[in-house]
């Protein structure tokens, strides 16, 4: 048995272990991982638990917490101090063990050494954004971890008509009402992100979403220069060359992501978003995908996100969850001792977004 512990300048090794599980996705990648070190959440790593041909994979951000000024006693008092999370979207740990008995006592092991590696390299918290498809939150053995929300996909191993079947009766006819208006779709050169900033910022602001959802223009290029031929930019088109929807889907082994979008709000009633992602499903199923993940809402399973996606498929509901895990319960205390009354209860109490930017503020676009 051994560990390793991969960073951006081995991407080679973390690829290859990526590539030994039967179901590689996009999020897992350390090219997902840079996308949010350069965006300046946390150095990227993978750390890798080992037994002969079977291992256990986890990705993270780690994060210094030196750099928080409100935290400045209990650091200057430690030293460096560390805590870690999963990048934008969805990770925890990944196995390529399958029998159960095995997967128990490797699971086993693997906690304990990742518990022993986090308390050495002073790392106080840990936070994870478990993957929906993978419903991975089982594999989570210590710690506390929690349903959020539901989130929707769309099985494309099923027939297309059982697909469509599955819509809504209303999103069916407001796909059927798009295709009439005089709408292209067009796939984007990686370089043309112009239009998605514009669109993306644009419902940001529309829809009231908090400042952790809103990008840099960097972040845009990173996302689509860094995952190459694992992301597609999808916009639609008037008839006078107007961009009126823009969107990137994220591409796995098996899985594909409807993740970051735009819209004209003008153009809404022709039902784009409706299009496209109709448009996407027969895509994908017709590249040998096995599943469209939409995601989830901004809140719960009752806004208007959420229920846009599960009209696409009315038996598509897969539950988040998250994992928390204190590996130092005497430092965080001092940590959280100094945080206001009315920050308390978020997780880790002293991240409240009151207290720091989630990103660095030269990172951030400016809500206007």
């Amino acid at each position: 048995m051994g560990t390793k512990l991969f960073g951006l300048n081995d991407k080679k090794n973390w690829h290859d272990y990526l590539n030994r599980l039967n179901n590689k996705d996009v999020y897992y990648t350390p090219e997902y991982c840079e996308i949010h070190e350069r965006n300046g959440d946390g150095v990227a790593q993978l750390y890798l638990y080992e037994e002969g041909s079977d291992f256990v994979l986890y990705p993270y951000l780690l994060r210094c917490l030196n750099t928080l000024p409100h935290l400045c006693q209990v650091t200057q008092k430690y030293g460096n101090l560390y805590d870690i999370t999963t990048p934008y979207g969805y990770g925890g740990p990944l196995t390529n063990v399958k029998e159960e008995a095995r997967l128990n006592e490797i699971l086993s092991r693997f906690t304990n050494s990742f518990r022993d590696y986090c308390k050495n390299a002073d790392i106080i918290t840990e936070f994870i954004r478990f993957h929906p498809l993978y419903q991975n939150h089982n594999l989570f053995t210590c710690g506390e971890k929690f349903y959020i929300r539901d989130t929707i996909y769309v099985d494309l191993t099923k027939d297309y008509d059982e697909i469509w079947a599955n819509y809504d009766t209303k999103n069916r006819n407001r796909i059927r009402k798009s295709k009439s208006y005089d709408l292209q779709i067009k796939h984007r050169n990686r370089n043309e992100r112009q239009d998605l900033l514009r669109l993306y910022n644009s419902t940001m602001k529309r829809t009231g979403a908090k400042e952790y959802y809103y990008f840099s223009d960097t972040y845009f290029q990173d996302t689509l220069e860094l995952l190459g031929d694992n992301v597609e930019l999808i916009e639609v088109v008037t008839e006078e060359e107007k961009v009126v929807m823009s969107v990137i889907f994220m591409l796995g082994d098996e899985y594909i992501h409807y993740h970051l979008l735009g819209s004209d709000q003008e153009y809404l009633r022709l039902a784009t978003n409706n299009l496209v992602v109709d448009y996407m499903v027969q895509w994908a199923k017709e590249r040998g995908f096995k599943a469209m993940h939409l995601g989830g809402g901004y809140a719960g399973n009752n806004d208007s996100l959420y229920r846009f996606k599960k009209h696409f498929n009315k038996n598509g509901a897969l539950p988040f969850y998250i994992g928390k895990q204190i590996h130092n319960e005497t430092i965080y205390k001092e940590l959280a001792a100094s945080i206001p009354e009315e920050c308390q209860g978020y997780f880790p109490v002293y991240r409240h977004s009151n207290l720091t930017q989630t990103r660095p503020a030269e990172k951030m676009i400016k809500i206007l």
